[in-house]
């Protein structure tokens, strides 16, 4: 492979965060850097990559608009009628229970990722399928 010499000027306290996490994964900066480089393209071209920081946060802000729903929810349907107050449905799927938008149908994330995994629902409300409002 060909390559070639790039610098790149960084504040001081995120070019010794970069050492440091280059150091913990045993390689030097210019590997970790070609590592984030190619996972972001990889991302770009719908590879299936690493949650990224803006899916951190989005899952934040989604646990703070939804926790108490999920917590209160008293079954299914109310579970259902809760989230679609917000824009949101949850459907069935091969990783289990996950957050939708109700506009494009959007997978936003797991439901275990905001704190309610499939189980828990399942222990609290009892057998059931959160519908999919598109297929009702």
């Amino acid at each position: 492979m060909n390559k070639r010499a790039v610098t790149v000027e960084l504040p001081a306290d995120i070019a010794l965060a970069v050492h440091d996490l280059a150091t913990e994964k045993e390689g030097t900066v210019a590997q970790f850097v070609e590592a984030l480089v190619v996972e972001h393209l990889a991302q770009k071209k719908g590879a299936k990559a690493k949650p990224s920081l803006a899916n951190e946060r989005l899952v934040f802000a989604l646990q703070k608009l939804l926790f108490r729903d999920m917590a209160e929810a008293q079954n299914w349907d109310d579970l259902d009628r809760r989230m679609q107050k917000h824009g949101y449905f949850l459907k069935i799927g091969w990783g289990g229970l996950s957050l939708h938008t109700e506009t494009s149908g959007q997978k936003l994330c797991h439901s275990h990722d905001l704190g309610f995994s499939y189980g828990t629902f399942l222990r609290r409300f009892g057998p059931g399928k959160p519908k999919d409002p598109r297929e009702v």
